[in-house]
């Protein structure tokens, strides 16, 4: 799992996404409807719904999954057999005691394996919903010696979808279906890390190499990217003052991705509009932040010259390690947005939503079974964010976030958790933002024997970003 993990982290902040640079964005008339031959190509290399091979593709990924871990891991969970595999059919459902990063980032990211197994064998996110649950609950009973585990059920299913589709539409824009030659090449090998399956199809299929149209998620009408770097202020648990005095320094590399957006172009499809953003503190532990939410469904509710309002409901997956903090989610958030216009280019957009917290990972002291030193639980909370942007590019934002998560497995407990945060960018060249970000988590455990743990953490960064934007004319 940690070569896998690295090959994540390092596709998420250098691949060269081919998002936006460069672009006429001038509105045209739309061209007379081709042929019915091209017709069939608009995809770009389409396949036909293959369920017998998107199965067989998931088994595979469990296998080889099973003997990474049996031979070059030397896991010995990893020696199943037919006795293992009556034994967790016999005992059924249990809570694992795998550490934070397995759990709560391994999972999913394997769970995207299979969801990539349905998507790139032509079949729909709906249809990948059940198959990434089925191969999950396979592994489970036979792809380990230990019971099966009711986290891995959720943060493999849920946490897989929401990241199986993001990397899904992700990898498109990185690959470029019209190059050739060597920077065809480049963009394919860069599409690996969130893509595997779908990059080892294509390259079976010769489509590394074979020139066609692009597919629609190649290049999604209203996308922003950004990629830096820069310094901030970590690991400084405690009250405001003193951890701002007793912070430590350390280099940020972060990536940001706001992928397709409902107000500027007709989404149809769950996750036609995303946004994701990962966080890399390299002295100080690696990854700090992988979040990602998911425009599953939204309807209209009115809308005028001036300002629209729509009803939503997303996906979000949530992945935070930062040495003082270690917090992990997957939920549904349902809530209303609105875009108002203020003037010229600039807009307010707001959303205010209710969230259903399916399971969360949450550490506090005395949290967890055994060498698990965190507690899962379900949970309810809120989202409610302020921005102001110019053309559809964020300058200035506000997010608060609370939560309640109540422990199924580990301590008893309830934890409040609030994560406030506000962010601005600054102009400073077309291309070039100076972005500055505040944030404040805030953690209270109220155990059932009546005693308390509280724990804050505030973090400051300043980060450099170059910025490539592609929007319509008509914003």
């Amino acid at each position: 799992m940690t070569r896998v993990t690295r090959w994540l982290l390092a596709g998420l902040v250098f691949a060269p996404c081919r998002v936006i640079t460069a672009q006429d964005t001038t509105v045209v008339a739309p061209p007379p409807p081709p042929p019915p031959l091209a017709d069939t190509l608009r995809c770009g290399f389409c396949h036909r719904p293959n369920l017998p091979l998107a199965l067989f593709e998931g088994l595979l990924v469990n296998v080889s999954v099973n003997r990474f871990n049996a031979w070059v891991l030397k896991d010995s969970t990893a020696e199943v057999s037919p006795d293992t595999w009556r034994s967790n059919l016999r005992n059924g459902w249990d809570w694992d005691r795998d550490n934070f990063l397995v759990n709560m980032l391994g999972h999913p990211y394997n769970g995207s394996l299979y969801f990539a197994a349905a998507r790139s064998n032509g079949l729909s996110y709906w249809a990948g919903v059940p198959l990434t649950f089925f191969h999950s609950v396979v592994w489970e009973y036979f792809g380990e010696t230990t019971r099966p585990s009711l986290n891995d059920l959720v943060d493999t299913g849920l946490g897989g979808i929401a990241l199986g589709e993001m990397f899904h539409r992700v990898a498109a824009t990185i690959r470029n279906n019209e190059q050739g030659g060597g920077s065809r090449f480049l963009r394919e090998l860069a599409a690996l890390p969130f893509d595997p399956v779908g990059s080892v199809n294509r390259m079976f299929g010769g489509e590394w190499s074979r020139r066609g149209p692009n597919p629609a998620e190649h290049n999604p009408l209203a996308t922003v990217l950004r990629t830096g770097g820069g310094a901030g202020l970590v690991r400084a648990p405690g009250s405001l003052l003193s951890s701002l005095k007793d912070a430590e320094w350390s280099s940020i590399l972060f990536a940001d991705l706001k992928y397709g957006d409902s107000y500027i172009d007709s989404l149809r499809k769950p996750f036609d509009a995303f946004s994701a953003r990962i966080l890399l503190a390299p002295g100080h532990g690696g990854l700090t932040q992988l979040v990602g939410v998911g425009r599953v469904a939204g309807a209209e509710i009115g809308r005028t010259e001036w300002h629209r309002h729509q009803v939503e409901l997303n996906q979000r997956f949530e992945y935070l390690n930062n040495g003082a903090l270690q917090f992990g989610a997957q939920t549904l958030e349902l809530g209303l947005s609105s875009r108002v216009h203020l003037t010229g280019k600039f807009w307010l957009r707001t959303l205010l939503a209710g969230d259903g917290i399916v399971l969360a990972g949450i550490n506090a002291p005395g949290a967890g079974v055994g060498p698990r030193d965190y507690d899962f639980g379900p949970g309810l909370g809120g989202t409610f964010s302020v921005g102001f942007e110019h053309g559809g590019v964020p300058y200035l934002t506000a997010h608060y976030q609370p939560a309640w998560v109540h422990t199924v497995s580990g301590a008893d407990a309830n934890h409040y958790t609030s994560f406030l945060s506000v962010e601005a960018s600054l102009p400073v060249l077309s291309q070039l933002d100076l972005v500055i970000q505040s944030s404040y988590y805030d953690r209270l455990s109220r155990y059932d024997d009546g005693t308390r743990s509280h724990r804050r953490f505030p973090e400051l960064r300043v980060l450099a970003a170059f910025k490539t934007a592609h929007r319509t004319a008509a914003q």
